[in-house]
């Protein structure tokens, strides 16, 4: 028996781009462009409706899991005098929560690495050239009380 279904395959950037100026501006047929390029038709008709929708040839670089986050709380009111007739009240409460991939994830954290690092650079240059300015200050100055040199340096 043949088996009729294709492998998922993945499709470039340039591929997408002339599926869709295939399909969009020399009006061929999905199924003759998908014919062409030996790919689904479903495929294509999903790369022409991503770029219809959100303008988007490419793939997307991060995705962003949809969570719901239950909250429940309870509020408990105590009788010290008869246990019996404390009571107790039940609230739950539904969020939308919002997950970001482990792959958005590593790009944040790489991106606040790389902002890190320049800050201390410009830091260590700030720090470079106060100490120039504080060099040149007291080679011009005379030993008098308008000048006075600084001993402990900035801390961070």
């Amino acid at each position: 028996m043949e088996d009729l279904k294709k492998q998922y395959s993945k499709i470039n950037n340039e591929l997408r781009e002339q599926i869709i100026h295939q399909i969009l501006n020399e009006k061929k047929s999905i199924a003759d462009v998908a014919q062409e390029h030996n790919i689904l038709q479903s495929t294509c008709k999903s790369i022409i409706n991503t770029y219809m929708r959100e303008g988007r040839v490419g793939k997307k670089e991060s995705r962003v899991r949809k969570l719901k986050k239950i909250i429940r709380i309870y509020d408990i009111v105590l009788n010290p005098v008869q246990p019996q007739m404390s009571t107790y009240l039940y609230c739950q409460k539904t969020e939308n929560c919002i997950e970001k991939s482990i792959k958005s994830q590593k790009e944040e954290n790489e991106q606040q690495e790389i902002q890190e690092n320049e800050n201390n650079n410009n830091f260590m240059m700030l720090s470079f050239w106060c100490e120039q300015i504080k060099n040149q200050l007291t080679s011009f100055a005379q030993p008098n009380y308008a000048f006075q040199t600084f001993t402990q340096p900035y801390q961070k």
